[in-house]
Protein backbone atom coordinates (compact mmCIF):
# COMPACT_ATOMS: atom_id res chain seq x y z
CA UNK A 1 0.00 0.00 0.00
CA UNK A 2 2.85 2.36 0.88
CA UNK A 3 4.49 1.69 -2.48
CA UNK A 4 1.29 2.48 -4.41
CA UNK A 5 0.82 5.71 -2.46
CA UNK A 6 4.46 6.65 -2.98
CA UNK A 7 4.21 5.86 -6.71
CA UNK A 8 1.14 8.07 -7.07
CA UNK A 9 2.90 10.93 -5.28
CA UNK A 10 5.98 10.52 -7.46
CA UNK A 11 3.83 10.37 -10.57
CA UNK A 12 2.06 13.64 -9.73
CA UNK A 13 5.36 15.33 -8.87
CA UNK A 14 7.42 14.13 -11.80
CA UNK A 15 4.94 13.59 -14.59
CA UNK A 16 5.18 16.02 -17.47
CA UNK A 17 2.31 18.27 -18.27
CA UNK A 18 1.85 17.88 -22.03
CA UNK A 19 -0.16 20.17 -24.27
CA UNK A 20 -0.63 19.11 -27.88
CA UNK A 21 -1.84 22.00 -30.00
CA UNK A 22 -2.57 22.42 -33.70
CA UNK A 23 -2.77 25.96 -35.05
CA UNK A 24 -3.24 27.48 -38.48
CA UNK A 25 -0.96 30.43 -39.23
CA UNK A 26 -2.39 32.72 -41.95
CA UNK A 27 -0.07 34.09 -44.66
CA UNK A 28 2.14 37.07 -43.73
CA UNK A 29 1.31 36.76 -40.03
CA UNK A 30 2.41 35.30 -36.70
CA UNK A 31 0.42 33.24 -34.17
CA UNK A 32 1.48 33.08 -30.51
CA UNK A 33 0.60 30.97 -27.48
CA UNK A 34 1.19 32.37 -23.99
CA UNK A 35 1.97 30.07 -21.09
CA UNK A 36 2.68 30.85 -17.44
CA UNK A 37 5.71 28.82 -16.37
CA UNK A 38 7.27 28.51 -12.92
CA UNK A 39 10.95 29.06 -12.26
CA UNK A 40 13.27 26.08 -12.89
CA UNK A 41 10.77 24.21 -15.03
CA UNK A 42 12.14 22.10 -17.86
CA UNK A 43 10.22 23.07 -21.00
CA UNK A 44 10.37 21.15 -24.28
CA UNK A 45 8.87 22.45 -27.52
CA UNK A 46 8.32 19.94 -30.33
CA UNK A 47 6.87 21.26 -33.59
CA UNK A 48 6.14 20.12 -37.13
CA UNK A 49 4.55 21.85 -40.09
CA UNK A 50 1.73 19.55 -41.17
CA UNK A 51 0.54 21.34 -44.32
CA UNK A 52 0.85 24.49 -46.37
CA UNK A 53 3.20 25.88 -49.00
CA UNK A 54 6.85 24.96 -48.55
CA UNK A 55 6.02 23.30 -45.20
CA UNK A 56 8.23 25.77 -43.30
CA UNK A 57 7.68 28.10 -40.34
CA UNK A 58 9.63 30.56 -38.15
CA UNK A 59 9.43 29.34 -34.51
CA UNK A 60 10.31 31.71 -31.66
CA UNK A 61 10.27 31.51 -27.86
CA UNK A 62 10.41 34.70 -25.78
CA UNK A 63 10.84 34.89 -22.01
CA UNK A 64 8.95 37.13 -19.55
CA UNK A 65 11.80 39.66 -19.75
CA UNK A 66 11.36 40.01 -23.53
CA UNK A 67 14.61 38.19 -24.35
CA UNK A 68 14.37 35.74 -27.25
CA UNK A 69 15.30 32.28 -25.98
CA UNK A 70 14.99 30.43 -29.29
CA UNK A 71 14.46 31.44 -32.91
CA UNK A 72 14.83 29.61 -36.21
CA UNK A 73 13.92 30.52 -39.78
CA UNK A 74 12.14 28.31 -42.31
CA UNK A 75 12.07 25.16 -40.20
CA UNK A 76 9.90 22.16 -41.12
CA UNK A 77 10.19 20.52 -37.71
CA UNK A 78 12.26 20.79 -34.58
CA UNK A 79 12.75 20.25 -30.88
CA UNK A 80 14.09 22.63 -28.25
CA UNK A 81 14.44 22.20 -24.48
CA UNK A 82 15.26 24.91 -21.96
CA UNK A 83 15.12 25.50 -18.21
CA UNK A 84 13.02 28.51 -17.22
CA UNK A 85 15.05 31.03 -15.21
CA UNK A 86 12.16 33.09 -13.89
CA UNK A 87 8.47 32.63 -13.21
CA UNK A 88 6.29 34.44 -15.71
CA UNK A 89 4.51 34.43 -19.05
CA UNK A 90 6.48 32.79 -21.86
CA UNK A 91 5.54 33.39 -25.48
CA UNK A 92 5.69 30.62 -28.10
CA UNK A 93 5.23 32.03 -31.62
CA UNK A 94 5.10 30.62 -35.14
CA UNK A 95 5.64 33.11 -37.96
CA UNK A 96 4.49 32.69 -41.55
CA UNK A 97 5.79 36.07 -42.75
CA UNK A 98 7.63 34.54 -45.72
CA UNK A 99 4.41 33.28 -47.33
CA UNK A 100 1.98 35.75 -48.89
CA UNK A 101 -0.52 33.19 -50.23
CA UNK A 102 -0.71 29.97 -48.22
CA UNK A 103 -1.55 29.30 -44.59
CA UNK A 104 0.55 26.84 -42.58
CA UNK A 105 -0.83 24.25 -40.19
CA UNK A 106 1.54 23.58 -37.29
CA UNK A 107 1.27 20.75 -34.79
CA UNK A 108 3.29 21.30 -31.62
CA UNK A 109 3.71 19.95 -28.10
CA UNK A 110 4.68 21.83 -24.98
CA UNK A 111 6.06 19.51 -22.32
CA UNK A 112 6.67 20.72 -18.78
CA UNK A 113 8.56 18.82 -16.10
CA UNK A 114 7.45 20.33 -12.76
CA UNK A 115 9.01 23.40 -11.23
CA UNK A 116 11.17 21.35 -8.88
CA UNK A 117 14.26 19.39 -9.75
CA UNK A 118 14.49 15.75 -8.69
CA UNK A 119 17.23 16.64 -6.19
CA UNK A 120 14.89 19.03 -4.40
CA UNK A 121 12.17 16.39 -4.00
CA UNK A 122 14.30 13.40 -3.10
CA UNK A 123 17.98 12.67 -3.39
CA UNK A 124 18.77 9.58 -5.43
CA UNK A 125 20.64 7.88 -2.61
CA UNK A 126 17.45 8.01 -0.51
CA UNK A 127 15.43 6.17 -3.15
CA UNK A 128 15.09 2.40 -3.17
CA UNK A 129 15.89 0.45 -6.35
CA UNK A 130 12.16 -0.04 -6.87
CA UNK A 131 11.53 3.71 -6.62
CA UNK A 132 14.37 4.35 -9.06
CA UNK A 133 12.76 1.83 -11.39
CA UNK A 134 9.48 3.75 -11.21
CA UNK A 135 11.30 6.98 -12.13
CA UNK A 136 13.06 5.30 -15.06
CA UNK A 137 9.78 3.79 -16.24
CA UNK A 138 8.13 7.21 -16.06
CA UNK A 139 10.92 8.72 -18.22
CA UNK A 140 10.49 5.91 -20.76
CA UNK A 141 6.73 6.53 -20.86
CA UNK A 142 7.35 10.20 -21.59
CA UNK A 143 9.67 9.24 -24.40
CA UNK A 144 7.13 6.77 -25.85
CA UNK A 145 4.31 9.35 -25.72
CA UNK A 146 6.50 11.90 -27.44
CA UNK A 147 7.48 9.39 -30.13
CA UNK A 148 3.84 8.40 -30.69
CA UNK A 149 2.84 12.03 -31.23
CA UNK A 150 5.77 12.51 -33.60
CA UNK A 151 4.80 9.42 -35.63
CA UNK A 152 1.18 10.53 -35.75
CA UNK A 153 2.18 13.89 -37.22
CA UNK A 154 4.57 12.20 -39.69
CA UNK A 155 1.74 9.89 -40.78
CA UNK A 156 -0.49 12.93 -41.32
CA UNK A 157 2.21 14.62 -43.43
CA UNK A 158 2.77 11.48 -45.53
CA UNK A 159 -0.97 11.04 -46.03
CA UNK A 160 -1.25 14.64 -47.26
CA UNK A 161 1.69 14.06 -49.62
CA UNK A 162 0.13 10.84 -50.96
CA UNK A 163 -3.26 12.49 -51.48
CA UNK A 164 -1.61 15.42 -53.25
CA UNK A 165 0.38 13.06 -55.50
CA UNK A 166 -2.73 11.00 -56.30
CA UNK A 167 -4.62 14.17 -57.18
CA UNK A 168 -1.82 15.33 -59.49
CA UNK A 169 -1.64 11.92 -61.21
CA UNK A 170 -5.42 11.95 -61.69
CA UNK A 171 -5.41 15.43 -63.26
CA UNK A 172 -2.42 14.50 -65.43
CA UNK A 173 -4.34 11.44 -66.70
CA UNK A 174 -7.36 13.62 -67.48
CA UNK A 175 -5.10 16.02 -69.39
CA UNK A 176 -3.47 13.17 -71.33
CA UNK A 177 -6.88 11.70 -72.20
CA UNK A 178 -8.15 15.10 -73.36
CA UNK A 179 -5.01 15.68 -75.47
CA UNK A 180 -5.29 12.19 -76.98
CA UNK A 181 -8.94 12.78 -77.94
CA UNK A 182 -8.14 16.25 -79.32
CA UNK A 183 -5.19 14.96 -81.39
CA UNK A 184 -7.24 12.00 -82.68
CA UNK A 185 -10.11 14.30 -83.67
CA UNK A 186 -7.69 16.68 -85.40
CA UNK A 187 -6.11 13.81 -87.34
CA UNK A 188 -9.53 12.46 -88.41
CA UNK A 189 -10.62 15.91 -89.61
CA UNK A 190 -7.31 16.40 -91.45
CA UNK A 191 -7.50 12.98 -93.19
CA UNK A 192 -11.16 13.61 -94.23
CA UNK A 193 -10.20 16.93 -95.79
CA UNK A 194 -7.40 15.25 -97.76
CA UNK A 195 -9.84 12.64 -99.16
CA UNK A 196 -12.45 15.31 -99.93
CA UNK A 197 -9.88 17.30 -101.93
CA UNK A 198 -8.85 14.19 -103.87
CA UNK A 199 -12.48 13.44 -104.77
CA UNK A 200 -12.93 16.95 -106.11
CA UNK A 201 -9.85 16.55 -108.30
Amino acid sequence: MKFILFSLILFTLFVSKINTITITVPPSSKECIFEKIDKRTSVTLLYQVVSGGGMDINPEITGPDGIVIYRRDREKEGKFTFLSRTTGIYKFCFGNEMSHVTSKQVNFDLQFSGGHSNSEIAKKEHLTPLENGVLELQEQLRSILSEQRYLKVREHIHRNTTESTNSRVLWWNFLQTFLLIAISATQIIYVRRIFERRRRI
